[in-house]
């Protein structure tokens, strides 16, 4: 176990880099206005992610130890796929309709356009449901390897075709699409190796009464995830709309910076911690639930804490690092994002509950009001030059929809949290100091030195505080 928590933390620790490169080579290659043009083509694809793909991707990935075990993972896998083919035809008419309602004709080239979201839709989801279904299955090192192949294949492709031929937001995206499509086939076939397609018993599984079973379970996560998506996500619309793609671009690079440091950080405890949490819940009891889960946000949680402080603190110094010039204004966003970030990793790990229960319509009722809030504020008010407030209303919503959930998963299981905040807190301080420097004399050189130095005293307080435990732990 300890063995598989380094390799996953050191291939997530090398997503963390490519991640950070990438958005440095972004903010660098492509003008302010098509950077938040790139962050409405990923809203428009988050969409069908979320509401579409996400529910049975769920479904999928907390039935793949079973189907595993039973030889169906194939059969499960082609049912899947030709769910995410059927969305991908849908995606046409429906973007094409967006594209023509919003006037998009100024911003992409149509027939590239509907190009990149239908193999966007095909493409990356079975790439990605095959490839982390590679690490439930326990194939650690192997998953690793076709992560971090496929991101660094992403990037030299993504950054030859804007630096070279085409140096607008589809382009940049279009280089990540190639890198999936290149590395989809040999994830696959390592991913099924041990299963054989039965054309007979996919039409024995596809009955009323199994339908059935995948419409209850997925339903309710659709419409979360879909309120999801507008609390997180449609806002760049209506930022786009109301002010312009440039103050997109400055909003969505300083959130941006956030979200990569959390979605790196959240996807490495995951990705650890998942496959073991399916594991101990599988033929259990609600109360062996139930310690699964507090067992975990023992370990998580902590971690998020202190992971807010530092990027509130380090700000200024991400911003220089990570993003070119004309973009160091948007580091008021990262401390912001920071904030929203911290909620929407502490709701998603609640959420883990409704699902291990099949219990996924108490998610509904948080989503909902924190996507009335910060929906209806941002589309009532207009903030002028004051677009601070924007994160703003977001992060306060996605407060509400944590408290909200927290209410919520409390019925369903007795979940706890078991840390010590103000410890926390305390030793969180000396992050601050940063604040003692003048940055108007600052280097680049300076900053790398100084997120060097923060960074370790930060990874000696993750060390401190969860990961030393859990490697000198025998078992969970």
């Amino acid at each position: 176990m300890n063995k598989d928590f380094l390799i996953i933390l050191s291939g997530r620790l090398l997503q963390v880099l490519i991640s950070l490169i990438a958005i440095r080579a972004l903010t660098t290659l492509l003008s302010v206005e098509e950077v938040g043009n790139y962050y409405i083509l990923l809203a428009i694809l988050a969409f069908f992610n979320l509401v579409l793909l996400n529910p049975p991707g769920v479904f999928f990935a907390r039935n793949l130890l079973h189907w595993n075990k039973s030889q169906n993972l194939l059969n499960a896998l082609f049912v899947f796929a030709l769910w995410i083919l059927i969305v991908a035809i849908v995606s046409i008419p429906i973007s094409k309709f967006l594209f023509v309602t919003l006037g998009y004709e100024t911003k992409f080239d149509a027939d590239l356009f509907l190009a990149y979201v239908f193999a966007a839709i095909l493409v990356s989801t079975i790439h990605r449901n095959s490839m982390y279904g590679v690490n439930t299955l326990g194939h650690r090192k192997k998953f690793v390897i076709y992560l971090i192949s496929t991101l660094l294949l992403g990037l030299t492709l993504s950054v030859s075709i804007a630096y070279l031929y085409y140096d607008l937001a589809l382009g940049w995206l279009i280089g990540g699409v190639l890198s999936e499509l290149l590395t989809v086939f040999v994830i696959i076939k390592f991913f099924i190796h041990n299963s054989q397609l039965s054309v007979k018993k996919v039409r024995k599984t596809l009955n009323e009464d199994k339908i059935k079973k995948i419409l209850i379970f997925c339903l309710p996560i659709g419409l979360t995830t879909f309120l999801m998506w507008g609390q997180n996500t449609a806002y760049r619309f209506i930022v786009d709309y109301s002010y312009s793609a440039e103050v997109l671009g400055y909003l969505s690079i300083g959130l941006g910076i956030s979200s990569a440091i959390f979605a790196s950080l959240e996807s490495i405890l995951m990705q650890y911690f998942n496959p073991i949490f399916l594991k101990n819940i599988l033929d259990s009891s609600r109360n062996e639930r139930a310690l699964a889960w507090n067992n975990i946000a023992k370990q998580v949680v902590p971690i998020y804490i202190v992971t807010t402080f530092f990027v509130i603190a380090m700000s200024e110094v991400l911003i220089n690092l990570l993003a070119d010039e004309k973009f160091l204004e948007s580091y008021v966003y990262i401390m912001i994002g920071a904030l929203i970030e911290f909620f929407r990793v502490m709701t998603s790990l609640l959420i883990n509950v409704s699902q291990s229960e099949y219990k996924t319509t108490g998610t509904v009722a948080p989503y909902t009001i924190g996507f009335l809030v910060s929906i209806v504020t941002l589309s009532l008010f207009d903030f002028g030059s004051n677009v601070f407030m924007i994160p703003i209303v977001l992060s306060f919503a996605y407060f509400m929809v944590f408290v909200l959930m927290y209410k919520n998963m409390k019925k369903v299981l007795d979940i706890k949290y078991d840390f010590d905040f103000f410890k926390l807190v305390l030793f969180s301080i000396p992050f601050f100091v940063i604040y003692l420097v003048d940055y108007n004399k600052v280097s680049l050189l300076s900053n790398l030195a100084m997120i060097i130095l923060f960074g370790l005293y930060y990874l000696y307080l993750i060390w401190q505080i969860s990961i030393k435990h859990l490697l000198i732990r025998k078992g969970f």
